[in-house]
């Protein structure tokens, strides 16, 4: 179970704001004062609401039975100011947007269990020196469903809410567990540390996981830290405990400890504090990376990720380091405005950054989880440390390769959500030729684990190279049998561009076409209409293609493949020793035109219009299955609006070699 939206109107900063969670977990960005702990703190509200309304009836009415769970009545919904633990609030007024007590605030989560969801939502106003807290629309709520869809009452939702932790006090004396569930709500739980501590250190089993745990991220196992107490919550009214890290060390009292590892100990006892088993955990770490070196921060980072399963995690943090070690499905980057909708970073597509004819991008495309990188237009240092820490670095032609290729790949079906993608652009074809040894040269000295090069990969278009051009230049960069080559993935899809995998597979174009139809014109057109179209787009784009492949195109052509060859066999072969000059690689212009001729024929001939088609020919095509219908199709700006509708069902084959990067 875990909340999968929540709506937050007249709160604090924000005046209508929402955001779509994932089930595991949330890591909340931005500047300073961008409403990222408003955010936790607008949880942490929703759920003081819903444990001070929740109830059980004592007699039914027709919204509900007797016995069963409710959220408040009219008599039960008063509380004074002091009473609102959950939200920093020194003025009475403060929780209210623009300390407009008129306003009457809004929490509204969508709760999702099993394919099953339920809204609870409160509004909170304001009555003298009382908060005003009901359930959203009581007469209609449908209580039935309420009482089938929680199982662990009365306290189907827990939550625990820890920020920063800097030092403890010197003394702290047991207490009961109601008091430490209220710090805890209060955000004083630092305060109650060592008696959460003690009631761990009675549970061997989470004991010695929780060690188990901190060591690991405190040290990387390399040291290992110890507690001791001899207090006993039968006989003594103080809870004293100890520490040590290496074993011939004294034994100090856990005060004196460092506030890196009491800030690692606060988080980790969230984590394993449990008075009840609950329907869903929330778990607010308000900047965990406080006071924590980068390594730890990447190690507690993991081990809160193994919580996840059992909880929905809310972090909040402005550090690039974790920043960076985060997966873009966990990252929201907060804008400080007062009304927005919110996504995961996965949701987002690479910004364009050539515009208005401007010189077209070349070198690291800026990542979206770096929305101050991505503003930039030109590379720097911060760039390349997302290089060095990516999981893959993919070799593109151009921006527009770049940006495509990333919104195929945070697909759901494609390789795992978390692996982090960079992608160099080298400006074209004849970059490619140019550079890409001194690339090799630079990327197999620079090593994280593994160098650079290693983790690089590159995909080039077709264009009009043929079947036997295609597989030696595929040779010519990587080769298993040989290691005479440049040594890097290559991928070259059948397709002539990007574009025109659309020609492909009729059938997906139509559903594809069907959907950004609908999405950006508001018509239904049916995929069998579209379908029936494309016949009529075939014989179009065959007419096309005579009018195009003249001799002057061949010659021209011809000139082209030639200028590339030369720097192959110029600048990259001198450079690789032992290597068998490829069949395919010929300079001469008259021998490349002949090739050409007889590719572009047999192409035509087979009516494999895909490995020939060009973007202008994609767009004659589209426009033709359109054109009953008074639709246009521009390929510019269209073909990545297409895109965005790729599912499950319209993937095209030719795009199955990215589940191999």
């Amino acid at each position: 179970m875990y909340i999968k939206s929540l709506q937050i109107q007249n709160f604090k900063s924000f005046k209508d704001v929402k955001i779509d969670f994932n089930k595991e977990v949330n890591i909340l960005t931005g500047v300073n004062n961008s409403g990222k702990t408003s955010i936790l703190e607008a949880i942490a509200l929703w759920q003081e609401c819903f444990v001070k309304l929740l109830r059980q009836a004592e007699r039914g009415t027709q919204n509900y039975s007797k016995n069963d769970f409710i959220l408040g009545n009219t008599q039960n919904k008063y509380f004074p100011f002091e009473q609102i633990n959950s939200v920093r609030s020194p003025n009475f007024e403060d929780i209210f947007y623009n300390q407009e007590k008129n306003n009457r605030i809004l929490l509204k989560a969508n709760i999702q269990n099993e394919g099953q969801n339920i809204e609870v939502g409160f509004q909170i106003g304001s009555s003298g020196s009382n908060y005003v807290i009901e359930l959203f629309d009581f007469k209609q709520y449908n209580f039935a469903f309420f009482n089938k869809f929680f199982r662990h009452f009365p306290l189907p939702i827990s939550l625990f809410y820890a920020s920063p932790v800097s030092a403890i006090g010197e003394r702290e004396n047991f207490t009961t567990t109601p008091l430490i569930k209220d710090a805890i709500q209060s955000r004083k739980s630092a305060s109650v540390l060592r008696n959460r501590l003690y009631a761990l250190y009675r549970n061997n089993i989470d004991y010695s996981n929780f060690l188990s745990n901190l060591n690991y991220i405190l040290f990387d196992n390399n040291e290992k830290l110890e507690f001791f107490t001899q207090s006993d919550i039968q006989k003594d009214s103080r809870v004293v405990f100890n520490f040590k890290i290496a074993s011939k060390d004294n034994e100090k009292d856990l005060a004196l400890l460092g506030s890196g590892s009491l800030q690692i100990i606060e988080i980790l006892l969230n984590l394993y504090y449990r008075e009840q088993k609950s329907d869903l955990n929330l778990v607010l770490l308000d900047e965990p990376d406080s006071y924590v070196h980068r390594d730890i921060q990447r190690r507690l980072l993991k081990i809160i990720t193994e919580f996840s399963d059992k909880n929905q995690i809310f972090i909040t943090t402005h550090n690039e380091s974790l920043i960076r070690n985060s997966a873009v499905n966990q990252l929201f980057h907060l804008e400080n405005k007062a009304e927005n909708h919110y996504q995961a970073l996965d949701n987002k597509e690479l910004i364009k950054i050539s515009k208005n004819g401007n010189k077209h991008f070349t070198g690291i495309y800026p990542l979206i989880s770096n929305p101050i990188i991505s503003s930039l237009s030109n590379s720097n240092g911060l760039d390349f440390i997302n290089a060095i820490e990516a999981d893959q670095i993919i070799f593109v032609e151009g921006e527009d390769d770049a940006r495509i290729w990333h919104i195929l790949l945070q697909k759901a079906f494609i390789p795992p959500k978390n692996k982090k993608y960079v992608f160099w652009v080298l400006g074209g074809i004849s970059n490619v030729f140019k550079e890409i040894i001194a690339y090799k040269t630079v990327f197999s000295a620079i090593k994280n684990q593994q160098t650079l090069w290693e983790k690089s990969v590159l995909i080039l278009d077709r264009d009009f190279y043929n079947d036997l051009q295609i597989n030696d230049l595929q040779n010519l960069f990587y080769s298993e049998k040989s290691k005479s080559n440049i040594g890097i993935k290559t991928f070259i899809p059948e397709f002539c561009t990007l574009e025109s995998v659309l020609l492909t597979e009729p059938e997906k174009l139509s559903h594809l076409l069907s959907v950004w139809i609908l999405n950006y014109h508001a018509k239904n057109i049916g995929e069998n209409t579209l379908l029936q179209n494309s016949k009529n787009a075939f014989d179009a784009l065959e007419k096309a293609f005579s009018n195009k492949f003249t001799n002057h195109f061949y010659t021209e052509s011809a000139f082209t493949l030639s200028g590339h060859k030369k720097l192959i066999t110029e600048i990259i072969l001198p450079q690789i020793k032992n290597l068998q000059i490829p069949k395919s690689i010929s300079t001469h212009e008259l021998k490349i035109e002949g090739e050409l001729r007889t590719y572009i024929e047999n192409c035509l001939q087979n009516k494999e219009f895909y490995k020939i088609a060009k973007k202008e020919e994609v767009e004659l095509f589209i426009n033709k299955i359109l054109e009953p219908h008074g639709l246009v199709f521009d390929v510019e700006k269209d073909f990545i609006n297409l895109i965005r509708g790729v599912d499950v069902k319209p993937w095209f084959n030719a795009w199955d070699f990215l589940k191999k990067l």
